[in-house]
């Protein structure tokens, strides 16, 4: 029988997995970009039975949500879930905390290691912050945020220093009779640490990959059927604790093959960049994309483009430079303070030996931040800081100012991939900073979800032109690089297989 929903006929694979979830199991449905994920969920959500829960990654589709779903489904964010539950008795004490404000009024003890303390109370709220994000029980040095210092001892110290008050100050949080401030992933975190349970007869996770690990463990812990929706190819939000739920073994899998957002040309694009970097004989269904659109890859430039995707803030100025020469007009998507923010910090540094940006606030004077640039951990700040010694600070701020806010007015719009993400543009060219196979490697797996993303922005052309991570022999060098790790890692398995068999047998 064929089955419709709002009028429109399922597709003989979007009604298979309609029937499928129909047995009760919990289900993670791997849905590549553009592939009608939401429609698949309101049609399931047709047939089943009972009272369900959709569980969206923030306000705005939350509320979208709640337009397309039937009575029957509650349509809520983690966060608005936990504010019913135990977040409205601490509604008084939500309001903006600055770590000026919090080492004003806490002791949070020395501070001279951090130069100032408004810099120390700063890393603890961000430490607090990232253990509201975790599914862990207790603030341990893994949720602390990057040290950007060189000095080991130095290091060792900070890091026990900061997990002690950390927890002093988010004991104070959580009691409701203390004063002390919070933001909503505190009660968030809260109420996840209680185990709560959600009465409901089923659960829609949507846009799963894209989920932090608190809001993951409460809905997996649900005693109900529970669906998984995302693309785990577009996570690129590792970095804040995002969880994948297609590697989750006790879930099983569906696969979305099409894509109706783009011809079969860029889907083939975005398989191969998933293919030629990713592990060898990684796991991996391909998808197709939509015979009625027409979509092409290009490796010479096309004349023009609606939108530039970099991978870093120097290919963002660097982009910029190139197209306001050719006297086009740029937007940056996003806006430019944060850079105008980090250059202008970088030569106050430079200048009066010291900053309060975040980045940089640990750093005792210009020289030790070089150093650090220079460092393998530096990779972020070595960018930025040869482009001021290449065109000056006034030069680069003179470009930033140069870009128009409205989009509709640029003759371009450039963008990191991050920022990227759930947009779309009809011609797209990808710039020349995104990684490639070295000696040491392919790129992560978190980079390479990246290229995968800024990839599939593009709905007829691609230009990749300039992007070697996108060339043919740059796949074929991943693919042999992938190989012989494979092989490495085979050798390894087998010597380390024997040499337990070997103390066994002793």
């Amino acid at each position: 029988m064929v089955m419709k929903y709002k009028g429109k006929t399922l597709t003989t694979e979007q009604e298979s997995h309609v029937n499928t979830i129909l047995d009760g199991n919990n289900y993670a449905i791997q849905a590549p970009p553009g592939s009608g994920k939401t429609f698949l969920l309101l049609a399931m959500a047709r047939k089943m039975s009972g009272y369900g829960l959709s569980i969206s990654f923030n306000k705005l589709l939350a509320q979208e949500a709640v337009t397309k779903f039937s009575s029957n489904i509650m349509c809520k964010t983690g966060h608005a879930l936990a504010y019913g539950a135990i977040g409205y008795k601490y509604k008084k004490k939500l309001s903006k905390l600055t770590g000026k404000q919090l080492a004003d009024t806490f002791d949070i003890g020395e501070w001279q290691l951090y130069n100032s303390p408004a810099n120390k109370g700063y890393l603890i709220l961000n430490t607090i912050r990232k253990y509201c994000y975790s599914s862990d029980e207790v603030i341990q040095y893994k949720h602390l945020p990057r040290l950007t210092i060189l000095q080991d001892a130095d290091l060792d110290i900070m890091r026990e220093d900061l997990v002690h008050h950390a927890n002093l100050v988010f004991n104070e949080m959580a009691d409701v009779n203390k004063h002390m401030p919070i933001t909503h992933d505190v009660y968030l975190k809260i109420w996840a640490l209680t185990n709560p349970i959600i009465n409901k007869d089923f659960i829609f996770f949507d846009e799963y990959q894209d989920s932090n690990p608190v809001i993951a463990q409460v809905i997996k812990n649900q005693s109900c059927q529970k669906i998984f929706v995302g693309d785990c190819f577009q996570q690129i939000y590792s970095w804040r604790g995002a969880v994948n739920a297609l590697q989750d073994e006790n879930l099983a899998k569906l696969y979305i093959t099409r894509s109706f957002r783009f011809g079969e040309n860029i889907a083939n694009m975005a398989n191969t960049i998933i293919i030629g970097y990713y592990p060898y004989q990684f796991a991996y269904v391909p998808f197709h994309g939509n015979d009625d659109v027409v979509s092409s890859i290009h490796y010479e430039p096309l004349p023009a483009v609606d939108a530039i995707l970099c991978r870093t803030n120097k290919g963002i100025i660097a982009e910029t430079i190139e197209a306001l020469d050719k006297n086009l007009s740029v937007h940056i998507l996003g806006g430019t303070q944060q850079l105008t923010y980090l250059i202008n910090s970088i030569i106050q540094l430079k200048l009066q030996g010291y900053s309060n940006h975040p980045d940089l606030f640990l750093f005792k004077n210009f020289v030790d931040l070089v150093e650090y640039a220079n460092s393998p951990m530096g990779g972020d700040i070595k960018p930025i800081l040869k482009l001021i010694e290449l065109y000056g600070r006034e030069r680069l701020l003179s470009i930033l100012e140069s870009t128009v806010e409205d989009p509709n007015e640029a003759d371009v719009t450039i963008i990191t991939a991050h920022k990227a993400k759930g947009l779309e543009w009809p011609r797209v060219r990808l710039a020349n900073d995104f990684k490639v196979p070295s000696d040491q490697g392919n790129p992560t797996t978190e980079e390479t979800n990246i290229l995968y993303v800024a990839a599939s922005r593009a709905l007829h052309q691609l230009d990749v032109s300039k992007c070697e991570a996108c060339w043919p022999h740059t796949f074929d060098k991943a693919r042999k690089v992938a190989y012989e790790q494979w092989q490495v890692d085979q050798m390894t398995e087998k010597e380390t297989k024997h040499e337990y068999k070997t103390t066994e047998d002793n």
